[in-house]
């Protein structure tokens, strides 16, 4: 069967024309009907079914975006996205620019006639006049870009901090500043409100968390749209913030194995603990491996970004040598799985790290009860078995996954495997006494 074959199977929303060509029809939801003055959305695809798919993604995309803009709180979206339904794409572009023809402006006059009774007023009076404010970027705004970039969709944690952010953003600002004004009307006010907002309510150190995600949100902002402002969170000072050396303390040989004794017969806990262990990775990294990640011919495990899980930067990304009790304890939990499929069922998924930790932290807590010592210790162990060993920085930062500045360590594809199986097998020497 040939891809224009016509006994094949149309696309969801695609519709083919008794002359041959074919069309995108989208049915406008019930919610939108009034907004949008019209019931249906259509897209020419092309006379050939070769050619409806190669245009098929960017008319649901640009049909998705219309849905959305007519959803939104600002009457000039809401008009454009009108404009769009009606006329298409550059009517709506020509009107956001204030550079309309006669044509257009007659168009428009027609329209609004035609919509008065359908459509909201203030959209009725911009078709009216033919213009439309120019666009307010505002803060709450400028979250949404922000979440586009960011994929945030499709990352659960990210979208609930940027949630709760914009919450507390509201309680200390205002609702006007957030989602009124532009966001070029915030000042370094604005920001210190938020700041001692926030610190009568949760640690120094989540105070800087939350400030770091508005910072980054606004410098998204300004670079993206080319603002001239300045940002009025950068360089907040936070008092008490920081890490100190005495935070997180790191754990003996004889804690680690006590700690690793304490979940008993839990295959998969034992095994994701004996990775934190020997690896010094990140409970995150270890819990969302998926079988592809693993070697055992290799005996390497390979941190990346996968379905399950993003890495905390880009450094993070690594493959590190396998101890071979890990390879052997891991052999297990990969046999018959799919090379996609996570390697421990129960904790490869969204949130799975914090399940692993929450139930781990309740045996460790039975033999190691020092609050300033948790799973987290056992990456800081790493770090100071490496450090006894007088290991390069270089290569215990390449280990742990941290972050080099030094310009010379970002060429090359990094530290071979035999490298750093020499090191980590030196730092586990002290384990094993």
């Amino acid at each position: 069967m040939s891809i224009d074959d016509p006994g094949m199977r149309l696309p969801r929303y695609v519709h083919k024309r008794p002359w041959g060509s074919f069309r995108y029809k989208r049915n406008v939801p019930n919610r939108l009907l009034k907004r949008l003055g019209k019931t249906h959305v259509y897209r020419n695809l092309g006379t050939s079914y070769s050619d409806m798919i190669k245009a098929l993604p960017r008319a649901h995309a640009e049909v998705e975006a219309l849905f959305r803009d007519t959803e939104s709180e600002t009457t000039r979206d809401r008009t454009l996205a009108v404009v769009e339904s009606h006329f298409g794409t550059e009517a709506a572009e020509m009107l956001a620019a204030g550079d309309i023809d006669k044509n257009l402006e007659m168009g428009l006059w027609d329209l609004h006639q035609q919509l008065e009774d359908h459509v909201d007023s203030a959209v009725v009076g911009n078709l009216m006049a033919a213009k439309v404010a120019d666009e307010v970027i505002s803060l709450e705004r400028a979250f949404s870009l922000y979440a586009e970039f960011k994929d945030a969709s499709e990352n659960k944690k990210l979208t609930n901090s940027l949630a709760k952010v914009q919450v507390d953003l509201k309680a200390s600002i205002g609702v006007v500043k957030l989602a009124k004004l532009s966001i070029t009307n915030l000042r370094r006010d604005d920001a210190l409100k938020y700041r001692d907002y926030l610190l009568a309510r949760v640690s120094p150190n989540s105070v800087t968390r939350y400030i770091n995600i508005v910072r980054a949100v606004v410098n998204y902002t300004i670079d993206e749209r080319g603002l001239t402002m300045v940002n009025p969170f950068h360089n907040l000072k936070v008092k008490g913030a920081g890490n100190k050396a005495t935070d997180r303390l790191s754990l003996s040989p004889q804690e680690a194995l006590a700690g690793f004794n304490a979940l008993g017969d839990r295959s998969e806990l034992r095994a994701i603990y004996l990775g934190l262990w020997e690896t010094g990775a990140r409970l995150a990294e270890v819990t969302g491996l998926q079988v592809q990640d693993v070697s055992l011919t290799e005996r390497s495990l390979h941190i990346r970004s996968n379905s399950i899980r993003g890495l905390k930067t880009a450094s993070s990304e690594r493959v590190l040598p396998l101890p071979k009790r890990v390879s052997d304890v891991l052999e297990e939990h990969l046999r018959g799985k799919d090379t996609s499929a996570p390697v421990f069922d129960r904790y490869g998924r969204e949130g799975g790290n914090t399940a692993a930790s929450a139930l781990m932290m309740r045996y460790f807590r039975r033999v190691i009860p020092d609050p300033k010592k948790s799973l987290h210790s056992l990456r800081h162990k790493k770090k100071d078995d490496l450090r006894n060993i007088s290991c390069p920085e270089e290569i215990s930062k390449a280990i742990l996954g941290h972050s080099n500045t030094e310009v010379a360590a970002r060429y090359g594809a990094g530290y071979s495997l035999d490298i750093l199986r020499h090191w980590m097998e030196q730092a586990a020497q002290g384990d094993q006494k």
